[in-house]
């Protein structure tokens, strides 16, 4: 019979061989039970990664859809506390207007007035708020502040009443100079585009449109009462105290009006808020499971593994003890 050996050298090739190869298939056996994922997806597949890159591409536009009804989420989130704060600041000067438009009020006139100028402030900074340079209500000009300083809007509006002597006219002006079209308030003051915002796409043809802008009627409105109780007791004007107290009477009175109108712009805002976050929910479901379908495309059997893992173990264990009781033979071990 005819007998193969190997050299002692070629032996230990093999056995270093053999023992890289095990080490090989232990490490990504371990690496698979560890992850509960394929290392090999060609072979997991049979070659075929159709069905896997349609997933994943689901995956990445319903993330990309996630990020947008995110940001739409943080827009109209601070929208709605600008309109707030507008609408908190317009009832807290109602009643200081309407108790300094009484004859009995007194002093209480110009205190009213100084609040007026004060809450204009507010009103201005809370309405050209922005997030992350995206201005909240400019319209479709995200880049553009909508409103100028409040002293600006000011001296606009001394202009619109300048020389008139009753309170009819310089109400009827201030009307005009905040709500027609072409007048003074969009020529001098809105400084956004008259376009809205584009729609923010959430995905399965449902879109919103955060389309506030500061040039809406019932901003315009807060604004004008505003203006018009701070110019009550304004020094341009040369009206006695008697009427002073009628346009801070009346500023109060729009004042009231202007809260409930804010009141319905925060309601629409409302509504855009709960879209959006029923729009977050549906998209969170939608990623779920298409995460999921991509787990069972890649993921390992756990009971095939394990058996595999702990077969390789056995044998990896076999060679060292082969390995070992080979290093240890000599001539002298083998005469005796």
């Amino acid at each position: 019979m005819t007998m193969v050996s190997l050299g002692d050298l070629a032996q230990v090739f093999a056995l270093r061989r053999q023992n890289a190869q095990l080490s090989d298939q232990l490490a990504v056996l371990s690496k698979e039970m560890a992850s509960g994922r394929v290392s090999d997806v060609a072979v997991s597949l049979g070659g075929d990664y159709s069905h896997l890159a349609a997933v994943e591409h689901d995956i990445k536009l319903a993330t990309a859809r996630e990020t947008a009804a995110s940001e739409a989420r943080v827009l109209a989130g601070a929208m709605q506390l600008a309109v707030g704060n507008v609408q908190s600041g317009l009832g807290a000067l109602a009643t200081a207007a309407v108790t300094a438009g009484n004859p009995a009020g007194g002093a209480a006139l110009e205190a009213a007035s100084a609040e007026a100028r004060g809450k204009l402030d507010a009103f201005v900074a809370a309405l050209n708020g922005d997030i992350a340079g995206r201005s909240l209500f400019a319209g479709d000009d995200v880049a553009t502040t909508p409103l100028p300083q409040p002293e600006d809007i000011m001296n606009a509006a001394r202009g619109a009443v300048a020389g008139l002597t009753s309170v009819p006219a310089i109400q009827s002006a201030l009307s005009d100079f905040f709500h027609a079209p072409g007048g003074g308030f969009e020529t001098q003051v809105y400084q956004g585009a008259s376009d809205p915002v584009s729609p923010i796409r959430l995905g399965h043809g449902e879109s919103v449109t955060l389309d506030v802008r500061a040039d809406d009627p019932a901003i315009r409105s807060a604004l004008e009462a505003s203006v018009t109780a701070a110019l009550a007791s304004d020094s341009s004007l040369t009206l006695t105290t008697a009427q002073r107290q009628t346009l801070m009477q009346g500023a109060g009175e729009a004042l009231i009006g202007a809260e409930g109108a804010m009141t319905g712009l925060r309601a629409d805002i409302g509504v855009t808020e709960s879209r959006i976050e029923q729009s977050l929910s549906r998209i969170a479901s939608e990623k779920s499971s298409l995460v999921l379908a991509r787990n069972e495309l890649l993921a390992v059997d756990p009971f095939q593994t394990a058996t595999e893992l702990e077969s390789v173990r056995l044998q990896l264990e076999t060679l060292y003890s082969v390995t070992a009781r080979t290093s240890h033979l000599n001539l002298a071990s083998f005469l005796t």
